[in-house]
């Protein structure tokens, strides 16, 4: 038996799909060339219509949904060891307390202060020795 139509996308549709992303790759090209980024403004301008302020707000609504807000991290007494948790220690417990958090971003050893030698007594260098070496044969 044979087909009269093919399956899958026709030959039309397929060169229509190389098309744009060899488009979306000459732009990404150009943008990498001019040290611009074609896309980015491309978004600003979408995002002044109508439309794009919509699709911005039904992206902001899904992102607030989507997230789900942690709880507080709690610093509690069980079993008379200290206990940081945010499952833990619940408010019904006595001892909890909520803990302030703050980002250090890491800590930084401090830089040791270069000793300054005075100039007058400073150690001869390598061709002032090879200079007395010299000089005293």
């Amino acid at each position: 038996m044979k087909r009269k139509y093919q399956k899958g996308l026709s030959l039309l549709w397929t060169a229509v799909v190389v098309g744009l992303v060899a488009a979306a790759s000459m732009v990404a090209l150009m943008s990498a060339r001019y040290e611009r980024n074609y896309f980015a403004e491309a978004w600003k301008k979408l995002t002044r219509t109508e439309v794009g302020q919509a699709v911005q707000q039904v992206q902001q609504n899904a992102s607030t949904v989507a997230q789900p807000e942690s709880a507080a991290i709690r610093k509690c007494s069980i079993d008379g060891k200290v206990v940081y948790s945010n499952v833990d220690c619940d408010k019904a417990n006595s001892t909890s307390q909520k803990v302030q958090i703050h980002d250090t971003k890491g800590f930084e050893a401090p830089k040791v202060p270069v000793a300054s030698v005075p100039e007058g007594e400073a150690a001869p260098s390598m061709r002032d020795k090879l200079i007395d070496k010299a000089v005293n044969r």
